[in-house]
């Protein structure tokens, strides 16, 4: 235990030897968690399937990443977001091909209303976890904000295509014709 302290000081000091683990493969086990998630027929169900997702995608590398993701985690749970800031920024130097580590940096960042940080960290994390609908919904939130709804709803929608039940769903714009045959937002 003294040892794994140690270890994740100097690594959260940024003077870490190690280098972060490759994630072993799990994509048959995200394959059946989307497709619960997709499958669901009513929302109690999709929260089970969801918070499934959310615990999987919570699952670092390594132990010393592990333990940067909950340290930031707790730091944005108590509104401490310089500290979650700065912890799950070198969780991301540590672990670059983690993608959970970006999301939640985005979310510390989207919090303080820096949006061009958090749009950033979001693509890094949709580039790594596709079918992320918390980074989809988070990039729809910020365009929404930002006085940019048409965009939002595209990627409102990718997130809604994803889990069908997100709670963000409410802020879908319905189409109507528009005279043509054609749907606009």
């Amino acid at each position: 235990m003294f040892y794994r302290a140690l270890i994740t000081t100097v690594l959260m000091a940024g003077q870490g030897w190690a280098d972060c683990p490759p994630l072993p493969d799990r994509g048959e086990e995200r394959a059946i968690l989307l497709e619960t998630l997709a499958q669901a027929d009513n929302f109690g169900q999709a929260r089970t399937a969801a918070n499934a997702l959310w615990q999987f995608w919570h699952v670092a590398p390594d132990e010393v990443a592990q333990e940067m993701l909950d340290v930031g985690n707790n730091a944005i749970r108590y509104g401490d977001y310089l500290r979650a800031e700065a912890t799950l920024g070198r969780l991301v130097q540590y672990c670059p091909a983690f993608g959970e580590g970006y999301n939640q940096l985005a979310f510390a960042h989207f919090l303080r209303n820096q949006d061009t940080q958090a749009l950033d960290l979001l693509s890094r994390c949709l580039k790594l976890e596709p079918a992320h609908f918390g980074a989809l919904s988070g990039i729809a939130l910020i365009h929404i904000r930002n006085g940019r709804p048409a965009l939002g709803q595209i990627y409102l929608r990718r997130a809604v295509a994803i889990h069908p039940w997100l709670n963000e769903r409410s802020l879908l714009e319905q189409t109507v014709p528009n005279g043509n045959g054609n749907q606009e937002l």
